[in-house]
């Protein structure tokens, strides 16, 4: 009699809308344990579930990425993959950034990623089955557009390819991958400043 195959767990970050909010439902569709994180996730579309959980909270922070990984080990007994969505952009005149900004930027975008990504590795290390931590970018860090002044925010984004590129040689051993995702038609909301990791 064959063992029934264990369901895997996945954190999603920036979930409440838009890519994240797209990536939650599509693994929940798929049979995957989720656990979702945004600023105000529990004010989201999102019910939680058997199989999903909701842990609010600002991933720049170290205490939400260790809460959203114990909540996971937690309930579901794994980290299997990341999708690491949550970033916060706006436009302006590269003159105009202040230092300010870009500490703001680099606290989501950067330290966020750094915070959940350590511990997800840690654990997957410890489980030796591998996994995924998938990083979404911006198509604006090889091909900026005209018009859309957003030179330091794509410092951090440019900084999450090259991270996923040696994080990919250092871990490729240990069957863990790192994929870096730039869409090009979701820069999300480059108007106004959005500071609700999605």
């Amino acid at each position: 009699m064959t063992e029934p195959v264990k369901r895997k767990t996945m954190i999603v970050t920036g979930a409440s809308q838009g890519i994240g909010a797209g990536v939650t439902n599509a693994f929940i569709t798929h049979g995957y344990n989720v656990v979702a994180n945004s600023r105000k996730i529990t004010e989201s579309e999102f019910t939680p579930t058997d199989r999903l959980v909701l842990v609010d909270g600002n991933i720049g922070e170290a205490s939400t990425a260790a809460k959203i990984a114990a909540t996971a080990i937690s309930t579901f007994g794994s980290i299997d993959g990341v999708v690491n969505n949550a970033g916060i952009f706006f436009s302006k005149r590269f003159t105009d950034y202040t230092m300010h900004d870009f500490e703001m930027l680099s606290e989501t975008n950067l330290q966020g990623y750094i915070y959940i990504t350590q511990l997800a590795v840690k654990r997957m290390l410890a489980q030796k089955t591998g996994g995924s931590i998938t990083d979404i970018t911006s198509a604006m860090v090889e091909h900026p557009i005209a018009g859309i002044n957003a030179s330091v925010p794509m410092i951090t984004k440019g900084g999450l390819e090259a991270i996923t590129r040696s994080l990919a040689m250092e871990y490729a051993k240990d069957g863990i991958r790192f994929n870096a995702v730039a869409p090009a038609s979701s820069i999300r909301r480059c108007t106004q400043m959005t500071l609700t990791n999605s």
